[in-house]
């Protein structure tokens, strides 16, 4: 088969670092998921490139080499202001530590590299004139939408587990099923997974729930059990079951959270974080979305929840509540919008009448709680629009106030 390369942006751009390569006397390819992605007709992310040069060579060829994993024979070329990941010609052999191989051998043979990737979709090479290279039959089983390791499905897992959650991943984002053997050896082989690095999972489960097709891609972990062998999940897998409600993608793992809790908020946002090893930015938006949450469930929409909560969030907010409260969201997307648009403040640094004016208004009384407690009121009504933004309008109603102390 024949892939017209002049038709795929990604690729004619990629083009002329082949054709350097190449005109120094050595082979390369296009590899790996961008191969598979033009020939299914998705858009492409990444360019990688697999080579008979090694690390040496490509440095004497471009300017600008870093030498990313040299050990193993990669290296990322800035070419034209992209970045273009090239690795040797490799065999490889033992997994001690279920990732890194212990031996790396340079080939010379594009089909011994090719041997050593994880499924058939991803095992497919493709030649600066447009031409396929499928030794394991990739191609038919693109045509037959199926997830196939390369060879025997036994080996490829226990060289590196993570191959498992990437075979469920790739079904909830192509919508191909998991062809028998491979599924059999994941029901085999998923315990595995305690084997892996905590983030490196976090990864491929934020993946899975992006997917187009995740709701096969839940069933596929329920069914081979291995949600047991997840963070969180191995303590309660129970809660595994409130996934299949998650029935279109969600944008990453703080809207994954905050959907659990909303069901079990008996394990906290933090519990999560903990537990998965995630980012503190993560933590903090993950909180955010449940406070959010929390207020809509009692109050529905209004001006207090927008204000509190970051813009950023409001795509993921409008998601989650779509899963959330399907019987109570209609409009809800455009009310959002409109309020976040008419806020009378989006700070309380806003607001006409400071803490320090408050001071000024009652020097007799000590300084206290009270100072923080009249701001945050002030802050609601000015948000709500019961209260204008206006000096003197905020002076009135504070006057009518008793702060604490005060005779």
């Amino acid at each position: 088969m024949n892939v017209n390369i002049t038709q795929i942006p990604a690729f004619q751009q990629a083009l002329p670092v082949l054709e350097r390569i190449e005109k120094h006397g050595f082979q390369a390819f296009f590899v790996g998921g961008s191969v598979r992605d033009a020939l299914i007709g998705k858009d492409i992310v990444d360019v990688d490139i697999a080579s008979s040069a090694t690390p040496q060579d490509i440095k004497t060829l471009f300017k600008k080499v870093i030498p990313v994993g040299i050990e193993h024979g990669t290296v990322i070329i800035r070419y034209e202001g992209q970045s273009y990941e090239v690795t040797t010609f490799r065999s490889e052999s033992g997994y001690e530590d279920h990732r890194h191989p212990d031996k790396v051998e340079f080939v010379t043979d594009i089909e011994l590299d090719l041997a050593r990737r994880d499924f058939t979709i991803n095992a497919m090479a493709l030649n600066r004139d447009g031409r396929v290279m499928d030794p394991f039959e990739g191609l038919q089983a693109i045509k037959d939408k199926k997830i196939q390791a390369v060879g025997d499905p036994l080996e490829r897992f226990e060289e590196d587990p993570l191959r498992i959650m990437r075979a469920i991943r790739f079904s909830s984002q192509l919508g191909f099923h998991i062809e028998k053997n491979t599924s059999a050896a994941i029901l085999k082989q998923g315990e595995w997974l305690k084997e892996i690095a905590v983030e490196r999972i976090a990864v491929e489960f934020e993946k899975l729930f992006r997917g187009e097709y995740l709701i096969q891609a839940v069933e596929a972990c329920k069914q081979s059990g291995i949600h047991r062998f997840f963070p969180v999940f191995k303590q309660y897998p129970f809660l595994f079951d409130y996934a299949k409600g998650i029935t279109y993608p969600l944008d990453d793992f703080a809207e994954l959270i905050s959907f659990f809790v909303f069901y079990h908020p008996e394990v906290t946002v933090d519990d999560w974080v903990k537990q998965w090893k995630l980012s503190r930015r993560l933590k903090y938006n993950a909180k955010a979305y449940v406070e959010a949450l929390e207020q809509y469930k009692l109050r529905g929409l209004d001006e207090w929840l927008v204000y509190n909560m970051p813009p950023h969030l409001d795509k993921g907010f409008i998601r989650l509540v779509g899963l959330l409260f399907p019987d109570m969201s209609s409009g809800y997307a455009n009310k959002l919008t409109s309020i976040r648009k008419n806020l009378v403040i989006t700070d309380r640094s806003e607001i006409e009448l400071s803490a320090a004016h408050l001071m000024e208004m009652f020097p007799d009384v000590p300084k206290g709680p009270w100072i923080g407690e009249l701001l945050v009121s002030l802050e609601k009504k000015v948000v709500s629009m019961e209260l204008a933004n206006d000096y003197n309008e905020i002076k009135e109603w504070v006057q009518a106030w008793n702060p604490p102390g005060k005779d």
